[in-house]
């Protein structure tokens, strides 16, 4: 092949399969990134083309491929010889391990199985393409010292920044309003006011309340480091500067404020196009209402609403007419939402609705009241007129969920037995073991986990957990759901207290542990700043045979040098105090890192933590939400101090991200920041952009 003669497109992908609704779907959608999507129904046309021009992206139907065919060898057929590897993403009929693996080793940075969701594939290849930069930071530069300031002028200037010179800190207020800076670089010691006062001053007025304030100073007293933290600034940068270490903190700190500030401000925010919420805010919303721990009534349910015969219905309407009926339809049932309620366009074919009805059998007849509004709408295609259907599933908050994957899944389950049953019809989920069974309940949740061990019916989830400083690469939180067999996703906290009361702990622990370590040896190659945050317990980790088990298990992936970080629970490490300070000694000295979950912040969790060698601390929820501003940036400080660094978790809506930005820990977690999910997929590097 003459590579010479091959043009590297940066704005082409190819796509092979059959699809021709995902075709259409995904070209309307990338055509405004500036994008086009090119078909190929044959394999040696897509080769040929390749030859030609050097995609920036494939996206191989695996549907559409013979069964003999094998996925790693055609990828390898494809990209093996090209000067610049095109990047790859695969669509499977359904999830497979051995599939999704497969791909994986051989270099695919993404697997879809079906049905897709086209929105979320696309944005998927645009970031995959490489999304726009964003614009030049601006950068406001507070010191009365005018070399001083020229010369950071300079620094940032070299570094792509926009800086703006304040050599009269007076004045901050005005420049304030007239830059809109991005970050501010203060001097914490001036002649007409300090550092510590203009911040207050700036932090008073609410337009600049995410604008990131870093203070430049010889200060290294720290009691009046936090003094200055506690009126607002973010952190410290010691002088005489050093260039990289000033880029690096200011690149940070606005790629930090921008996605907390983009997060709050988009929180509850709409398409008012069409009178609903987004997906992601719909998502936030329902996941607040299921932390909130409310007793909720039983009219309040997560109504899914699936369209039939979906490819048939958008084959005959094409790519325009169906977005002019999902427009329809999604009016339509903005109308029939009462006060606080809320929906979203929650895929391609599913609409969902956060319903409060008065009673249950009011839930009910308002799935009913749906299925007729949408069956009485009226389609024509070339002369014809077309029916629609569609199938509900309404899942309950009863039993209480833990986050709302779990309502999604409860409601999905629901979808899908009825579509079993015929579709065009609605369905009540209801639970396959209720609490209420008492004693029974136990022993069918502990013979459903003992299966799930077995058989694989766990299922991992991974969330991501976002650096405030320093660029530390992808950490991610790795969560467990127990899979039943019709399909349903129940949530650790469900299974987990009963797994240890009968003794299955150990078992699940490393089951957990082999599969996170299966993810980190496919993922090594597309993601090698992967970090895995795997929770386990004191008493399976302290058995004499895990660390020899756990050393082959790395050995046998090669995965010596990637070792994942243990997270324990506060309470556990309590119950079992003299056992965890010895194991925390061990793991550390065979490099493993251990983070302790659910610190409280009180005296006697930070006294422990004191003698106890963790790398990170996860403040709980409640010490976020109930401890006063001050005293948590003290809690955080000390931690600090101690060795540790912090996560706050539980980042879930606006008031929360205001009181964790004052706080200033070293990590957030949340689902304001992203929901969990089976993917890798959160953006590190562009975590800000199109938020």
């Amino acid at each position: 092949m003459n590579e010479a003669a091959i043009a590297v497109s940066e704005n082409r992908i190819f796509y092979l399969g059959v699809d021709s609704k995902l075709y259409t779907g995904l070209a309307d959608l990338l055509q405004p990134a500036g994008l086009q999507l090119d078909a190929f129904e044959d394999l040696n046309a897509l080769q040929a083309a390749l030859g030609r021009t050097q995609a920036r992206v494939l996206i191989l139907d695996l549907r559409h491929i013979a069964p003999a065919t094998s996925p790693s060898g055609l990828i390898e057929r494809l990209t093996g010889n090209a000067a610049v590897k095109p990047e790859v993403v695969c669509i499977a009929d359904a999830e497979n391990i051995e599939t999704r693996l497969q791909v994986m080793r051989a270099g695919a940075r993404g697997y879809f199985p079906t049905p897709v969701a086209v929105s979320d594939l696309a944005k998927r290849l645009v970031e995959l393409s490489g999304p726009a930069k964003s614009s030049q930071p601006r950068i406001l530069v507070v010191e009365d010292d005018s070399l001083q300031a020229k010369y950071i002028a300079l620094l940032l200037g070299k570094a792509g920044m926009e800086p703006h010179i304040v050599d009269r800190p007076l004045e901050i207020l005005e420049k304030m309003h007239d830059v809109q800076p991005d970050l501010v670089l203060m001097d914490l010691y001036m002649p007409d006011a300090s550092g510590t006062e203009l911040t207050a001053i700036i932090r008073d007025h609410g337009e600049y309340f995410d604008t990131p304030i870093i203070f430049l100073s010889a200060e290294t007293d720290p009691e009046k480091q936090l003094e200055a933290l506690r009126v607002g600034g973010d952190s410290f940068i010691a002088k005489p500067i050093q260039r990289e270490q000033l880029i690096a903190a200011i690149e940070h700190r606005i790629r930090m404020s921008r996605l907390l500030k983009d997060r709050r401000v988009n929180a509850d925010q709409g398409d008012t196009a069409r009178g609903l919420l987004s997906k992601e805010a719909f998502l936030r919303g329902l996941d607040r209402v299921v932390r909130d721990r409310e007793p909720l009534s039983p009219g309040v349910g997560l109504v899914l609403i699936e369209l039939d015969r979906f490819q048939d219905v958008s084959d005959a309407l094409g790519s325009n007419g169906l977005e002019r009926l999902l427009r329809q339809l999604a009016e339509k049932l903005a109308d029939q939402l009462v006060p606080d309620e809320s929906a979203a366009h929650l895929d391609d074919f599913t609409f969902a609705v956060l319903a409060r009805r008065g009673s249950r059998e009011a839930l009910e007849g308002f799935g009913e009241q749906l299925l007729r509004i949408f069956a009485a709408t009226k389609l024509r295609a070339a002369d014809k007129r077309l029916s629609l259907t569609a199938t509900i599933g309404i899942g309950l908050f009863t039993p209480p969920a833990d986050d709302a994957i779990t309502m999604v899944s409860r409601s999905r389950t629901t979808v899908a037995r009825a579509r079993q049953a015929g579709g065009n019809r609605v369905r009540v989920w209801a639970p396959v073991i209720s609490p209420d069974r008492g004693s029974e309940y136990e022993r069918l949740l502990k013979q459903l986990v003992d299966t799930a061990i077995s058989q694989d019916g766990l299922l991992l989830m991974f969330q991501p957990i976002v650096s405030l400083g320093a660029n530390v690469g992808e950490l991610y939180e790795v969560q467990l759901r127990l899979r039943t067999l019709d399909g349903d996703h129940v949530p650790a906290a469900d299974f987990l207290p009963v797994a240890e009361r009968s003794g299955l702990m150990a078992r699940i622990d490393r089951w957990v542990l082999e599969h996170a370590l299966d993810v980190m040896d496919v993922e090594r190659k597309t993601h090698p700043k992967l970090r895995l945050l795997i929770h386990q317990s004191v008493v399976s980790v302290a058995a004499e045979e895990w660390l020899p088990w756990f050393r082959d298990q790395m050995v046998r992936r090669n995965l010596i040098r990637r070792r994942p970080l243990l997270q324990f629970q506060m309470h556990d490490i309590r119950n079992h105090l003299g056992v965890a300070k010895s194991l925390v000694g061990v793991l550390r000295r065979f490099g493993i890192q251990v983070c302790v979950a659910n610190v409280t912040g009180s005296a006697a969790d930070l006294d422990l933590l004191a003698d106890l060698p963790a790398a990170l601390a996860k403040l709980s929820f409640a010490t976020l939400l109930n401890t006063d501003a001050a005293e948590l940036i003290q809690v955080v400080q000390q931690l600090r101090t101690q060795g540790a660094s912090v996560i706050a978790a539980g980042i879930e809506d606006p008031a929360t991200i205001a009181r964790v930005w004052n706080c200033r820990p070293d990590y957030i977690q949340g689902n304001s920041v992203q929901m969990p999910s089976s993917n890798l997929s959160y953006d590190f590097h562009h975590s800000t952009d199109e938020l």
